[in-house]
């Protein structure tokens, strides 16, 4: 899956989840091929084992947002003029879950192409640790390919206030969001958050809009959010 390598192996009192990942990954790397069992993976390999009394014949495999928000960082800067509101579509890159019948917690929990860590805050001492990744944002939805190990989460800012509202930085609580597939599209989405921004040097007002994007057309729920409450906190540093 792009350039992490991994192999699941089934015994009778074990699951092994064995995976290599480059010192380097290239996050636009987004194709993925089936490795032929016998195919050995590259060195160095990491390995996993998971014992059980004894195994089941079904493991299922399924994508799972971040775990901790991703920083925003338009290349361009982006002011949304008095009065007005429009929508930026961004994608985050995806973590992979294992999991098996009748447990609760997921066996591993993996990041696909590993961002980098940063902080995000106004000091050393206020703020997250988050992750730092190339986002591709785009004003057009049909400008923003499909890729394999991203999600889209549209953006929408409303200004309500008499100035322009500047879009520097922000950082996106992916956490917070649940995940969806759209089958027509091959993308998966997540629930759209809405910024509203009612007066200048005040701080926006963030919400979640947990119905479908409009844009993703008809879906398939795949998860719920990781955070399944209390979230404000996240919202407390949207901006920088």
């Amino acid at each position: 899956m792009g350039s992490l390598e991994a192999r699941l192996t089934r015994g009778v009192h074990e699951w092994q989840f064995s995976t290599h990942r480059p010192r380097r990954q290239d996050e636009d790397q987004h194709d993925w091929v089936h490795l032929d069992s016998e195919t050995p993976l590259t060195e160095p390999v990491q390995h996993e084992r998971y014992l059980f009394a004894r195994t089941g014949s079904e493991f299922i495999l399924m994508p799972r947002l971040a775990d901790r928000p991703v920083i925003v960082k338009p290349m361009k800067p982006i002011h949304i003029a008095a009065g007005q509101q429009g929508t930026l579509f961004v994608s985050t890159p995806l973590w992979m879950v294992g999991m098996v019948k009748d447990q609760r917690e997921p066996l591993f929990d993996v990041p696909i192409l590993q961002p980098k860590e940063s902080w995000f805050g106004p000091n050393t001492l206020k703020g997250d640790l988050c992750y730092a990744t190339p986002v591709h944002g785009r004003i057009h939805l049909a400008d923003l390919p499909p890729r394999a190990f991203r999600a889209v989460t549209p953006v929408h800012f409303h200004n309500t206030s008499h100035s322009h509202m500047p879009l520097l930085r922000m950082n996106l609580p992916v956490p917070a969001l649940p995940l969806f597939y759209s089958p027509k599209q091959n993308r998966l989405w997540t629930s759209q958050i809405d910024v509203i921004q009612e007066a200048p040097g005040r701080p926006p007002r963030i919400r979640i809009d947990f119905h479908t994007p409009p844009q993703a057309g008809a879906v398939q729920f795949l998860s719920p959010a990781r955070v399944a409450g209390g979230f404000a906190r996240m919202f407390d540093s949207f901006f920088d």
